[in-house]
């Protein structure tokens, strides 16, 4: 077994892209390893937003041969009655450039045949990678690419270095104009020098030296050390987030914890102002004192060691230069009439194919005080009504004109120095949150349903102008806003089918009629595509689980959630197999069927007699449960079932003779199907060891 460095070197890439290249990367490697059959061990992964490193410790030099019994033609046909090889042989031996002597009898359950063990030697793998590393660099997307030389290929950013090792030997290939070599380069900053590489140890032991730490771990748990630190000499708390953590280790690969401080007086501005501005615009982290108040302290991460605090104090200079212009701002406009400022959003352009941001908010109006009737918020329908109308004011102050990360959070703010009700600038302050499926729940339904106006009015706006949307092209963040609306409908436990808020906002756009359908067809994959993505990857729940209750074409979103839920738990269960087995018995005698009514004039046998009574009061029952969201009892009323429908199966033949009986029996077992879909196809559960 041999070692396999690879190592991929480009310009600094947003932080956001470096998981994902990072997952493209190792998927396609081991993708193609096994298709090539190359055996290889555990992978170890490491990354920062210039390098993308993959190490296999334990990988075959050469692919595992194959072996496949080739069939030819029978022994019958093979030869003639004088045991004279027939055309029928001869072509069959030409054209897999054999002879005769390398024939073996295979026998099955047809006869004898013909044929021969074809083996297919392994390959060498060093010359392998030399084919294959390209190809998988190729595949890689992105949702924004560039050419930057004569190869004409595209990236996300220039590719600088290409370091390829294979058992000490360098691995030959060129990608984007770029020879892949021995050589890789320290810390951009602290190491001018290339570095030469023979092994994963060598590597290791060479980046160390040249200031390069290339776990991420060892840098997060650097970062947080030095961070404690700095909170027990200050004395205060570092409000440092995950999301901001993660930049950190990813954007540093040398990282140093630096704090400054700024003038007392900016701290008589609201703090989201100061916080949002060092966390979004510098990328430094607030400081609260023990009282959770804000200090004129702040934290960062340098890429560089900042022993004569060039760092921080350039970071004051810019602070201290931006919280002047920001009380500037904050003065001036609480000076302005900011209810009247939604007459000015008729010159600001939304979209140049849905108008401007005042019909947007016309629009908004109406799509929130649907969804706030629709969600039994009815008490509060005219302040989101109002919210609606003056959400996107904030757009025509100074302040989020200088710092547009301050969208919504000015709103709120200026209409709250204004003495508005609280439901009401709460309700603007918050609705564009959340952005995804981690972001904090939201406390305001007010605002959450705003929240859905907008991002709905976003998503069926810009499909209905035929924006493509997919998991490497989103320039828009259409999938962020379906995460959103998916998680404010879960966390606030909105039961109404989405279906109806997409078909009212769909028939705002002036679409054709013979287009909605389809309109509505790709939005309505979208919302499932997120569900699976919520379902699948942050519950957990089995992916069969997840597929058996949405193939639906509703987007009851919160029953999909708690059907989820609720067949994952009973999927756990003994008693599932009895579901599983009933369901394909049902669906296997059923497909391919037409619709059938069901009569009791045509019910002839007693087993189906009671199963037709106990499906009509079934149906009742599970429904009532169904409507109270209670899917694990109705679960247990199907499973309750047990004995009658196993009756029914041993005692009756569903396809009698007589075609009015036969279609009787196929709409009974029909009606229980549709039953069974109302929590999930369990057909196509799998069944746990």
């Amino acid at each position: 077994m041999a070692e396999f460095l690879f190592e991929l070197g480009i310009e600094e890439v947003p932080v956001s892209y470096v998981k994902d290249i990072m997952g493209q990367l190792e998927k396609g490697f081991t993708e193609s390893f096994t298709h090539q059959r190359i055996e290889y061990g555990a992978v170890e992964t490491a990354m920062t937003n210039r390098r993308f490193l993959l190490f296999f410790n334990n990988i075959s030099q050469v692919s595992e041969s194959k072996s496949d019994l080739v069939k030819g033609p029978s022994r019958k046909i093979a030869y003639d009655e004088d045991q004279n090889p027939t055309k029928a042989l001869e072509k069959f031996l030409e054209a897999n450039n054999i002879e005769e002597s390398d024939l073996e009898e295979i026998e099955t359950k047809k006869g004898v045949y013909l044929g021969f063990t074809k083996v297919d030697k392994g390959d060498d793998t060093k010359s392998l990678l030399s084919e294959l590393i390209p190809a998988i660099l190729d595949k890689i997307s992105f949702n924004k690419s560039m050419t930057w030389n004569n190869s004409g290929k595209s990236f996300v950013r220039p590719v600088r270095n290409l370091l390829a090792i294979f058992n000490g030997k360098t691995v030959s290939f060129q990608f984007a104009g770029v020879t892949s070599s021995d050589i890789t380069f320290g810390h951009r900053l602290l190491s001018e020098e290339k570095v030469r590489i023979s092994s994963f140890q060598d590597y290791c032991e060479q980046m160390s030296q040249n200031f390069v730490i290339f776990s991420e771990d060892e840098r997060k748990n650097k970062i947080l050390t030095e961070i404690k630190d700095l909170e027990d000499d200050l004395g205060f708390k570092v409000q440092l987030t995950d999301k901001m953590l993660e930049y950190y280790v990813f954007n540093n690969e040398y990282p140093v914890v630096f704090s400054g401080r700024f003038d007392e007086q900016y701290l008589d501005l609201p703090s989201e102002i100061i916080s949002t501005f060092m966390i979004n615009e510098k990328k430094l982290v607030p400081v609260y004192d023990s009282n959770e108040k804000l200090t004129n302290v702040f934290a960062g991460v340098s890429n560089v060691p900042d022993e004569s605090e060039f760092v921080s104090k350039g970071n004051e200079t810019v602070i201290r230069a931006t919280f002047e212009d920001a009380k500037f701002f904050w003065d001036n406009d609480r000076n302005d009439d900011f209810e009247a400022l939604r007459s000015g959003l008729k010159n600001v352009m939304f979209h140049k194919d849905l108008g401007t941001f005042h019909e947007k908010s016309i629009r908004i109006k109406e799509i929130a005080e649907l969804l706030s009737e629709l969600s039994g918020n009815h008490e509060q329908t005219k302040n989101i009504g109002i919210a609606a109308e003056l959400c996107k004011n904030d757009l025509l102050t100074r302040m989020v004109g200088e710092f547009p990360s301050l969208q919504g959070i000015m709103g709120g703010l200026y209409l709250k120095e204004k003495g508005i009700d609280k439901d009401i600038w709460e309700t603007v302050y918050y609705h564009y949150e959340p952005k995804g499926f981690v972001e904090d729940e939201l406390e305001s339904l007010n605002a959450g349903i705003l929240s859905i106006g907008d991002k709905v009015d976003n998503i069926v706006g810009l499909i209905s102008k035929g924006t493509k949307v997919s998991s490497s092209k989103d320039p828009y963040g259409i999938r962020r806003d379906t995460s959103g609306i998916i998680k404010i409908i879960i966390d606030f436990k909105l039961n109404f089918d989405l279906k109806s808020v997409i078909d009212f906002t769909i028939n705002k756009f002036g679409v054709d009629e013979s287009d909605k359908q389809e309109i509505f067809k790709v939005i309505s994959s979208l919302f499932s595509a997120r569900m699976e993505h919520f379902l699948k990857d942050l519950l957990f729940i089995d992916n069969d689980v997840v597929n058996s209750v949405i193939k639906s074409n509703t987007l009851f979103i919160y029953k999909i959630y708690l059907r989820a839920k609720a067949v994952f738990q009973v999927s756990e269960s003994s008693s599932i197999h009895h579901l599983i087995e009933v369901h394909k018995r049902i669906r296997n005698i059923i497909k391919d069927s037409e619709i059938e009514a069901v009569s009791d004039t045509y019910l002839v046998e007693p087993e189906e007699k009671i199963l037709f009574e106990i499906i009509n009061e079934t149906k009742l029952e599970t429904e009532k449960l169904i409507m109270s969201n209670k899917y694990i009892e109705a679960c247990s009323n199907f499973i309750n079932m047990r004995p009658v429908v196993d009756n029914f199966f041993e005692k009756v033949l569903v396809m009698d003779k007589d075609k009015s009986i036969r279609k009787n029996r196929i709409g009974l077992l029909q009606k229980l199907n549709e039953l069974l879909l109302q929590i999930a196809d369990f057909s196509t559960l799998t069944e746990k060891d």
